[in-house]
């Protein structure tokens, strides 16, 4: 399991959740995005969010982009939510069942 948290900007919604099925489908190029970004990007809850068992995803999401809505027009660069994968366990992950990436991270 790869351990992701998200929350909204105002802090309203926060939550926990499971970002494997992310890195099982995710190309190399954007797993080293994500490493790059210090394991944080709301790709993966956009990616989540409508899959079985990612209701909680779907609802935070769902009120960053319409309750949040206003600020982030008045600021296009300002994030209404924001999501962090534990490094630890997505590099541990990846050793175990992607290991060319993990090779390419540890370079």
């Amino acid at each position: 399991m790869i351990r992701a948290s998200c929350h909204t900007a105002d802090n309203a919604l926060a939550l926990e959740f499971d970002a494997t099925p992310w890195f099982r489908k995710a190309d190399p190029q954007s797993i080293q995005h994500l490493a790059a970004q210090d394991w944080s990007s709301v790709w993966i809850a956009d990616a989540l969010e409508t899959q079985p068992g990612y209701e909680g995803l779907h609802k935070l999401v769902e009120y960053a982009a319409t309750r949040l809505r206003e600020e982030s027009l008045e600021d296009p660069t300002w994030a209404a939510f924001d999501c962090v994968v534990d490094p630890f366990d997505a590099q541990q992950w990846l050793a175990e069942n992607r290991p060319e990436i993990a090779a390419k991270l540890q370079r």
